[in-house]
């Protein structure tokens, strides 16, 4: 069966991209050979990573997935019985 991509798949996705230039970007500054150039990209990255990814959305999902959880937590308190 198929499934339509979600939000937060989109968002792990473009996260685990961002992971993988950055550590390539930490691995050229080490190394001893870092131009401006390659500040530039990282600079670039970072922004395309927060264009690409609603924050506003992300924390209305978290708090969601937060109030259920609390609410499945008070549930399973057994002062309730």
């Amino acid at each position: 069966m198929i499934q339509a991509i979600s939000k937060e798949q989109t968002f792990v996705t473009n996260l685990e991209q961002f992971v993988t230039k950055a550590d390539k970007f930490i691995k050229t500054y080490y190394s001893g050979i870092s131009e401006e150039t390659h500040v530039r990209e990282i600079v670039q990255e970072l922004q395309n990573l927060v264009s690409d990814t609603d924050l506003q959305q992300l924390e209305i999902d978290y708090q969601h997935h937060c109030d259920i959880k609390d609410l499945i937590a008070d549930c399973d308190d057994t002062s309730w019985f």
